[in-house]
């Protein structure tokens, strides 16, 4: 079928605007529409991944703004748990990463015609009281604009979708063979286009490197006996915010397990030298809930370990995951 007239050809150089822009709708749709949020109150469901990797240590919650006027975002108090206001332009680039409580100001000079504002907060997935509790913290999330600017709502341009496709699995190949580090730039300290086309590719709104690794390693082990990971404790820049988590994937880089899938710093008990912690994975049949405890889903599967607000010497690469071993 061929495309209207008045679509909007894409290259490689307006790929990541075209990215951004339907990833924007698709929240837009769902409410994320100037001074209202749409609110994810659930961690990531099994039936409902739309990609690779998803976590479950966060809540998300988003507004498409128009960038014409001054806004104001409020974050309120909670109970000291990591939360941040991870704002980022049409061209998937990031403005600014604040954290914490507080009133944060976006001028309209370092906007796009729209932006994205993304909240996270840490959530315990396995405790039904905590995801309620931060359903509260994300009720009492405000936008407003200042000076009585009044803003219009997001509409999504026309984009050449047979077009589109191809340069979108160009840049998916290229991300497979080289991650996504250092795919999100800042206006402060921007990366190149192919960079940014690279990280896009795979997930909108990832964070840049100073406020988020991700870590990932895929074990193989035989069924039978449990194993065991001794890790070093990840260096945190901010230790008061900041936080490590570590999540279980199948082959496919996919969760399979509600229990026993993900563990947070909150939760996991550190060894006698305050340094290292092991982590048990077992089959699902062996799982008991006990401390440090995770679900290997297959034979071969995957983890992810986020850090969030990573000393430098993660952000640098010199942590390394270590080799999974066997354990009666």
């Amino acid at each position: 079928m061929a495309q209207d007239y008045k679509s909007i050809s894409v290259t490689k150089d307006n790929y990541a605007n075209a990215m951004a822009d339907m990833a924007m709708n698709k929240e837009f749709l769902q409410g994320a529409n100037n001074t209202q949020w749409h609110h994810h109150y659930n961690v990531m469901q099994l039936d409902k991944q739309p990609a690779p990797m998803m976590n479950r240590d966060t809540k998300y919650s988003f507004s498409i703004l128009d960038g014409g006027g001054d806004v104001v975002i409020t974050l309120p108090e909670t109970d000291g748990r990591y939360m941040s206001l991870h704002v980022w332009n049409d061209d998937h680039v990031t403005y600014k990463v604040f954290y914490g409580p507080g009133r944060y100001i976006i001028p309209a000079s370092v906007s796009s015609d729209y932006f994205v504002a993304n909240v996270r907060i840490q959530v315990d997935a396995k405790d039904s009281e905590d995801i309620k509790k931060t359903s509260d913290f994300q009720n009492l999330l405000k936008i407003e604009y200042l000076n009585g600017y009044e803003p219009t709502p997001f509409q999504v341009k026309n984009w050449n979708m047979e077009e589109f496709k191809n340069v979108h699995q160009h840049y998916v190949q290229v991300a497979n063979e080289k991650g996504v580090e250092g795919s999100m730039g800042t206006l402060e300290n921007p990366v190149s286009k192919e960079d940014t086309n690279r990280g896009i590719s795979i997930a909108t709104g990832l964070l840049p490197d100073e406020d988020a690794a991700y870590l990932t390693a895929n074990y193989k082990v035989k069924k039978g006996n449990s194993h065991k990971v001794t890790y070093q404790v990840p260096e945190l820049k901010d230790t008061d915010l900041g936080f490590y988590s570590i999540t279980v994937y199948g082959d496919d880089q996919h969760l399979k397990t509600d229990e026993g899938s993900s563990i947070s710093n909150r939760e996991i008990q550190l060894n006698s030298d305050g340094k290292t912690f092991d982590i048990h994975y077992v089959f699902e049949e062996d799982f008991q809930n006990r401390p440090n405890e995770l679900i290997m889903p297959s034979e071969d599967f995957w983890i992810n370990m986020r850090v969030y607000i990573p000393a430098q010497s993660i952000i640098d690469g010199e942590y390394k995951l270590p080799e999974i071993k066997e354990t009666m």
